[in-house]
């Protein structure tokens, strides 16, 4: 069976000529030569949470090996990882399945209340693609808005004609206020960010060649290795990111072993699957050796104007709701699926293309249409795109493809705990905190929300839970005293910052901080927030970091 589908790839007029060739290294712009020094600095800056404003989120964060370069927080189950849709309305089926990112920041790295998210991160209204094999596509996003030029962001110099998409979307996650940046950010502050810090200093372990890379050394040290000087500018960032991408392409999966002529490389359920994937037009959209012709099609996912996708980068009608045909190297690694996350299974996005998906418009590609295929064919077609497709270095993050283990993967990250006592309209007032409680950090932020509007508020830090209690107690650490913003019940809320350093004796200790909000409709008049514990660390850690041998 395996050895007639390969003459099947062969003559098959619903596929190519002949097997793809072998996939070779990504194409690389003369203006932005790969070395292996650079490569290194990509990698510290991809995974690098201190270039976001809360010091929480990475590039990578978003775009993990083990989830195929994707989200693997990105699951139905997890609230936090849920875009109400275009409606604003969560629960219903226009709910999107995207990224954490930071929470909406104001000046001075306090928190502003979004009209979805309130004090929580802010979730993307897209899927994060794979950044696995980014490198060979000429336009990147789902939307393709990073397009192959790439120009100085600052002087607005074109430096590379062609072929420099990666080096055009690398810089727009630095500056969406989504996801890594505050209110108002320019690309100009995005060097600021890093110019002091220790590189990987919140990361809890890091390969260990990348760490004798690092060699304790900071950033200015480390572009001056790169380029022959210490300058941090967004196009270095954006020059080093798009070659560290460039070097993470797969080609060790079954199927360049089917490609380079062994057909026993496919079981026959895959190979009865790679028959149909020809056969009912699969391999007309996602072709070659990658799986994708790069181009943008609407099939049906949603109705057409929920996202418009890349019409509203060419403003062409047939454009309307279309999105990038993604290639299908590693993704059975890949859940939830599609550009809004819609299906949780393989099995299901093969039952949407069965059924010749879920809604039309005047533009929807003719080839999604009913299929009529019995039970047997898809888990054919889903068996052959699962093993033969996965390269079996991504999914356990061997090298390349190794990474370091982030903070907020960590047991760093703030703890919620306990509960609270409810106050106006029976409502428990929620407190938020999620950045890295380093030493030395002079605006630790904590939020809180859903009080009572315009009441008094006590944040109390103390080495112990404070608890609840029938007064306001006094912490061994600090209370902080403010009056909430907004009306009314359930409206009250505000963003604090609270200062770890000055006494060494705090490293390593934990402290415990709870909100006290005066308001007559509680017990004692008193409504009181769950707790939030910390242990308080030094970006130093990465000294002593055994990290990965």
């Amino acid at each position: 069976m395996a050895a007639i589908a390969l003459i099947a790839w062969m003559v098959n007029p619903a596929g190519a000529q002949n097997p793809p060739p072998p996939l070779g290294p990504p194409p690389v712009p003369p203006q932005n030569p790969q070395t292996v020094e650079k490569i290194n600095l990509g990698k510290v800056l991809f995974w690098e949470e201190q270039l976001s404003v809360t010091g929480t989120v990475a590039c990578g964060t978003c775009h993990r090996p083990s989830s195929g370069g994707s989200d693997p927080r990105s699951a139905f189950a997890n609230a936090g990882s849920t875009h109400p849709g275009p409606d604003g309305v969560y629960a219903n089926a226009d709910d999107i399945q995207g990224s954490p990112g930071v929470p909406a920041h104001g000046n001075g790295g306090f928190y502003q209340l979004s009209q979805h998210f309130g004090y929580a991160p802010q979730v993307g209204a897209r899927k994060s693609p794979s950044m696995i094999n980014a490198g060979y596509s000429p336009s990147l996003f789902w939307d393709g808005r990073a397009g192959s030029s790439f120009s100085d962001p600052l002087s607005g110099q074109l430096l590379i004609p062609v072929g420099g998409a990666l080096e055009n979307q690398a810089l727009a996650p630095l500056l969406d206020v989504a996801e890594m940046a505050p209110d108002g950010a320019q690309v100009g502050e995005i060097a600021a960010r890093i110019a002091s810090a220790r590189p990987l200093a919140l990361a809890v372990q890091v390969p260990s060649t990348l760490r004798a890379w690092i060699g304790g050394r900071g950033y200015p040290a480390l572009f001056a290795e790169v380029y022959g000087s210490a300058e941090i500018t967004p196009t270095r960032i954006a020059m080093a990111m798009a070659s560290y991408q460039r070097a993470l392409f797969s080609d060790q999966a079954p199927i360049d072993d089917f490609f380079a002529g062994q057909p026993m490389a496919l079981t026959p359920q895959e190979a009865q699957g790679q028959q149909l994937f020809g056969a009912n037009d699969c391999r007309v959209c996602h072709a070659g050796n990658r799986f994708t012709d790069d181009s943008f099609r609407y099939i049906g996912v949603r109705p057409v104007n929920d996202d418009l996708g890349r019409f509203n980068q060419t403003g062409n009608p047939p454009d309307r709701g279309a999105f990038k045909v993604p290639g299908l190297r590693n993704v059975e690694l890949r859940a939830p699926f599609m550009h809004n996350g819609r299906f949780a299974t393989l099995e299901e996005v093969v039952d949407f293309y069965d059924r010749g998906g879920d809604f039309d418009a005047p533009n929807k590609d003719p080839r999604i249409r009913p299929r009529g295929l019995n039970a047997q064919q898809k888990a054919a077609l889903v068996a052959f795109l699962k093993r033969p497709l996965t390269d079996p270095r991504v999914g356990p993050e061997l090298p390349p493809f190794d990474r370091p283990t982030l903070y907020g993967e960590s047991d760093r990250v703030p703890e919620i705990l306990g509960s609270g006592v409810a106050g106006s309209d029976a409502l428990i007032p929620q407190i938020h905190a999620i950045e890295p409680p380093v030493y030395g950090n002079a605006n630790f932020t904590v939020a809180v929300s859903a009080a009572l509007g315009g009441a008094q508020a006590t944040l109390v830090v103390a080495s112990t839970d404070p608890g609840v209690q029938s007064s306001v107690p006094n912490g061994d650490y600090a209370n902080l005293v403010g009056t909430l913003a907004g009306s009314g019940a359930g409206a009250g809320n505000a963003s604090m910052q609270l200062e770890l350093g000055g006494d060494p004796s705090l490293l390593g200790e934990e402290l415990y901080g709870r909100v006290y909000i005066a308001d007559p409709a509680a017990a004692n008049g008193l409504s009181i927030t769950p707790a939030f514990r910390i242990r308080v660390f030094s970006d130093g850690d990465l000294l002593s970091n055994s990290g990965f041998e």
